[in-house]
Parts: C-alpha cells; sequence; structure tokens
C-alpha cells in the first residue's frame, strides 16, 4: 500500500507514542479499542490518519499535532543509507545509527526497524 506524507508522518507519530497511548488507554479504559485500531492499522484496513483522529478526539486534543503540512503531490524523499526505517514501508520514521546503540524497533508492528 502506498502512503502519503500525511500518512506515514501520523504512522510516525503512532510509532512514536505508542507506549504512552497503551498507558493512557489502561488509565481511561479504551485499551480494547486502541488494539482494535492497530489491528487494523497493521492490516492495513485503517488508515493512520483516521486513527490519529480517532485517538486525538479520545484525548481531547486537535487532530494536527504538529504545524507540518506536506505540499500536495510531494512525497517523503528515500532516507540516506546508513539509516533505519519502518519495518513495513508504510511511516516516515528514520532513526540514525547509532555506534553501539540498541536496535530501533517499530512499536505499531512489533518488529525492529529496517536498515536501509
Amino acid at each position: 500500500m502506498k502512503n502519503s506524507a500525511a500518512e506515514a508522518d501520523d504512522l510516525r507519530w503512532f510509532c512514536n507514542n505508542l507506549l504512552e497511548l497503551r498507558e493512557q488507554a489502561r488509565q481511561d479504559g479504551w485499551s480494547t479499542e486502541l488494539l482494535g485500531m492497530l489491528a487494523e492499522l497493521r492490516a492495513g484496513t485503517l488508515p493512520a490518519t483516521t486513527a490519529l483522529e480517532r485517538v486525538c478526539d479520545r484525548l481531547g486534543l486537535p487532530v494536527r499535532l504538529r504545524g507540518y503540512t506536506p505540499v500536495p503531490g510531494q512525497d517523503p524523499t528515500v532516507p540516506p543509507s546508513g539509516a533505519y526505517t519502518c519495518p513495513s514501508g508504510r511511516c516516515s520514521r528514520v532513526e540514525r545509527r547509532e555506534p553501539g546503540g540498541l536496535l530501533p524497533e517499530c512499536a505499531v508492528f512489533d518488529e525492529p526497524l529496517t536498515l536501509g
């Protein structure tokens, strides 16, 4: 599935914030709903943008958590070599290699990031 830049950024947001989201969902009693969203994200049946809207609605936050909006029709650039990227190729997350550092993992898909 080809993602837009906004979709990839929204999936990256989920990956970066999933631990905190799980804790907040546990505290507020919507863990089952969050697990359902994650299953749909993994299956590719729920766009990350829609999932982010649902989560923001649950948390009482504005949908756009950042000021960045991609230019329509502009796809994200390919990450430079020597960096880790989303194992499914659906997210815009890029982690630089750190000598002796831990292998970064994707919280959404429960897999290590891919070195590219």
